[in-house]
């Protein structure tokens, strides 16, 4: 786009040449005027023209591979917890209830069911059709009579007749958030959606504490009407804010996308767009789960226990952050080697960075995030790594399947379940981390989607447990692939341990 001489709004100061020279042409503030019909969207975004401006650069560079250079394993990286640490977790978790700890469950409830659904459009895979056949009525979200009209049906008739219901863009379940999907369903025929189940399980492992749900605007009243009903007493939901949306870049004009009304496309941007959602959170500790990771009554108790373990980790490591820097503070340069060896399990490059009381204080007051993970035993995506952050830590991280580097692909021995206890609170007691201060904002995303049959590429926000907590310190724990219960497609409703 060409530079236009003087915008004649006071945007900029600078002469052209002088943008030309420190930002470069495309960048120039004279461009400004290309979004001037569009001021009034940007304005109730909180944006300015340089936000646009750094989200279409980000979108035509594309994301670039994190810097990830070993994988986590369980002699480097993840802690597996024999029963003395287990029991030391559990008493520290219990000590931080009797001190009045506020808890909090943070569970991002935004995402639609399409996704989950996808499978079920034509033409569908053999095996899905192979599925249904067998199955097709065991689902727990079809009610008595359609279970009985399913397996009457002859079983080449039940995969069209389940994906119709389905998919019916009026009625189907998959016009709805993932969470209001019943996920299980007893004997009696009453079913439960995620909603209720993690209203269920965190009632029986922390009673009254509070949770928080992030949901799509559209269904905020009804699914705060399900919570409700759970009768969990401090129930709160948020939505994504306006601010965290992002615009998208067609991929046949290389321009950014536009309705045929001429505004720019805006789409959430990701669930890093969340990190605002969490930092509003009131709470000294909170719990983050995906709100297709829930169990049945049977197991609940088992991953509570796990939960607790976590939790109790997360207390612990804060005890020992905030001694180290009472220490420094009072003790000085004495303190500098325990500091030290205790930030080596956080940065490997602790020595380098952390070599003064000012340094080592800087490391060390930071959020906590204690996070659990899986054995790896196929899962799709990425997991646990050392990665050479953009502060020169070398520290654990989450790293994405489409984030790793080809070397590392496929070295990974853990999988993220999305199962973190953060620690949030400030070392001197004085309120909240600004969380906003320890992402990473250069680890977007950008992938290739179709919208109204054209090719675009959208860009999301630093994800909320990769980007947007690069600089936190970072502990990994093992925990049983028993904890772990996602629902990715509608078919793993059908898995043994869904049924009653």
């Amino acid at each position: 786009m060409p530079a236009i001489a003087g915008c004649g709004r006071g945007i900029c100061l600078k002469s052209p040449s002088e943008c030309k020279t420190l930002l470069g042409a495309y960048f120039c503030p004279m461009n400004y005027g290309a979004y001037e019909n569009d001021t009034d969207a940007l304005k109730a975004r909180g944006w300015t023209y340089d936000s646009i401006r750094e989200q279409e650069a980000q979108l035509r560079s594309g994301c670039q591979p994190v810097a990830a250079i070993a994988a986590c394993k369980t002699d480097h990286g993840i802690f597996v917890l024999d029963s003395e640490a287990r029991s030391l977790a559990q008493e520290a978790h219990r000590q931080s209830l009797d001190r009045g700890a506020r808890w909090v469950r943070f569970v991002p409830g935004s995402g639609a069911a399409s996704r989950m659904f996808a499978g079920m459009r034509e033409p569908r895979d053999s095996d899905v059709d192979s599925a249904l056949q067998k199955s097709a009525q065991d689902f727990p979200f079809w009610s008595q009579e359609q279970k009985r009209q399913l397996a009457s049906l002859p079983a080449s008739q039940r995969p069209t007749q389940a994906a119709h219901w389905m998919l019916d863009a009026r009625v189907g379940w998959s016009r709805l958030p993932k969470g209001l999907i019943p996920f299980h369903q007893q004997s009696d025929g009453v079913s439960f959606n995620s909603f209720q189940e993690h209203a269920k399980e965190w009632s029986s492992l922390m009673g009254d504490s509070a949770m928080h749900f992030t949901v799509p605007g559209d269904f905020q009243e009804a699914i705060a009407a399900v919570l409700a009903a759970t009768g969990h007493p401090n129930v709160e939901t948020s939505i994504q804010h306006q601010a965290t949306d992002t615009v998208a870049l067609s991929l046949d004009t290389n321009e950014l996308v536009r309705h045929a009304s001429g505004g720019l496309l805006f789409r959430p941007g990701g669930h890093g767009a969340l990190l605002q959602n969490l930092d509003a959170v009131q709470g000294d500790f909170v719990c983050i789960r995906n709100i297709d990771n829930v169990v049945q009554d049977s197991r609940m108790a088992n991953r509570n226990a796990e939960q607790e373990i976590l939790m109790g980790e997360c207390v612990r490591l804060t005890e020992e952050r905030n001694r180290l820097i009472f220490a420094l503070q009072t003790n000085g340069a004495d303190a500098l080697e325990e500091v030290v060896q205790w930030l080596i399990n956080f940065d490997e490059k602790a020595h380098d960075h952390a070599t003064d009381v000012n340094s080592c204080l800087h490391a060390l007051d930071r959020p906590i995030r204690v996070a659990g993970m899986v054995k790896n035993t196929g899962e799709p995506g990425g997991g646990p790594f050392w990665v050479k952050q953009s502060n020169g830590w070398i520290s654990p991280g989450i790293v994405e399947s489409s984030e790793l580097p080809e070397d590392m692909k496929g070295k990974g021995t853990h999988f993220n379940p999305v199962d973190i206890i953060c620690s949030v609170k400030r070392a001197d007691g004085e309120g909240a981390y600004a969380l906003n201060d320890f992402a990473d904002r250069d680890m977007f995303f950008t992938a290739r989607k179709m919208w109204q049959g054209k090719s675009i590429r959208i860009l999301e926000r630093p994800g909320l447990w990769n980007g947007a907590m690069a600089h936190w310190l970072t502990r990994f724990v093992e925990v049983p692939n028993s904890t772990f219960a996602p629902v990715k497609t509608v078919l793993d409703l059908l898995k043994p341990e869904r049924q009653a």
